[in-house]
């Protein structure tokens, strides 16, 4: 094995990452690898009228959960475990269910990129061949969230020859799979700036996919149903009484809401101007003299961009806008956000940042290929 290639002590393959700001908004926002809070500066002036930067903070969301899955330059456990359970999953998939035995038959190769974007999976890769390739000796080129290019070499691993063919395809697709929706989050996130965009619970490949959101500069939502009280329709059906107007059944539930059992926060579903603003008004009453009041995530779900228009003007006509976070959700494409910048809401969370978004192409070459 090269010089180049032998890890440093301790480090088990996994490099360690450099503060790189994991899109280009103003905000102040976590790294995408050491998660310390930075400030990032707006771009120059994209009409070319200015060359000058500025700096612009806005609050930070209570969307962003990456900090469980990411503390101190490494995985948390709960990350990792998912990350375990992904990769047993693919390689007992692929008919292999121990760590496969290493020989004599020593092989050299690299990991190619074949296209550009932002590359994610090193963690889950780091893990693949830790525990699945005994004896193996790697080293990455570049980091997770970190931009990549056509031709870029981003791997470089030793390992017994039937160990690298067995799991060449596994390890091209984590890496691949995850870096395309960190790739497509990347460009939504950049359309969308300043206002942020978040992804949703219908994950594949749950906690992995979140993660990969995050590093394209995306905000993880919840991690789970019980991560945040969240109350969608069927849960403000099921609390409604009878011959009771939804408006009012939004209302008194965020009046008898147990704010100890919330979790980390408190979002609503609303689809009519009138339950959206019987929402802030609660909400606003119930805050009235809480000293360390804590803001309400008002999600506007299919509302249209007029009606939508109108709910902003409406709180912040009623002062209740510094208390609400207000995001749009249901059916917004890529080609959406500009309308939703200018209605000027806060977050819009979407699937689209993570399903059925196009994996980064990759290649594995043997050396004398």
């Amino acid at each position: 094995m090269s010089a180049a290639m032998k890890r440093p002590a301790g480090t088990q393959g996994v490099i360690q990452g450099r503060c790189v700001p994991p899109h280009p908004s103003s905000e102040v926002v976590r790294c995408a690898v050491c998660m310390t809070e930075v400030e990032e500066r707006a771009e120059a002036d994209p009409d070319g009228e200015s060359d000058e930067e500025t700096t612009v903070r806005h609050p930070l969301l209570p969307h962003d959960r990456s900090a469980l899955l990411w503390v101190e330059h490494r995985p948390t456990e709960r990350l990792r475990a998912s990350i375990r359970r992904w990769v047993t999953a693919l390689m007992h998939d692929e008919g292999i269910t121990g760590a496969l035995p290493r020989t004599e038959e020593t092989a050299n190769a690299k990991v190619i990129s074949r296209g550009s974007g932002r590359l994610a999976g090193i963690t889950a890769a780091n893990q693949l061949l830790l525990d699945w390739l005994p004896g193996a000796d790697w080293s990455w080129a570049v980091a997770d969230g970190q931009d990549i290019h056509e031709g870029d070499i981003l791997l470089e691993i030793e390992a017994d020859r039937t160990q690298l063919l067995s799991t060449e395809r596994i390890l091209l697709n984590i890496v691949g799979r995850l870096s395309g929706i960190t790739t497509n989050t990347r460009k939504w996130s950049s359309r969308a700036h300043p206002m942020r965009v978040a992804a949703t619970r219908k994950v594949h490949w749950g906690l992995l996919d979140k993660w990969a959101v995050h590093l394209g500069g995306g905000m993880t939502h919840r991690l789970t149903r019980s991560d945040a009280r969240m109350l969608k329709e069927n849960d403000l059906a099921s609390l409604a009484r009878s011959d009771e107007r939804l408006p009012h059944t939004v209302s008194r539930v965020l009046k008898e809401l147990d704010l100890e059992e919330c979790g980390a926060f408190v979002e609503i579903e609303v689809r009519t101007i009138d339950e959206a603003i019987a929402a802030a008004e609660a909400w606003s009453d119930r805050m009235q003299d809480i000293e360390d009041a804590q803001r309400l995530t008002l999600m506007l779900d299919n509302m249209d961009e007029g009606k939508a228009r109108q709910v902003m003007l409406d709180l912040e006509t009623r002062n209740f806008r510094s208390l609400i976070v207000v995001e749009a959700s249901g059916g917004i494409g890529y080609d959406d956000l500009q309308t939703w910048k200018e209605v000027r809401v806060d977050v819009v969370s979407t699937s689209g940042l993570h399903r059925g978004a196009k994996p980064l192409d990759l290649s594995m070459l043997f050396e004398g290929s």
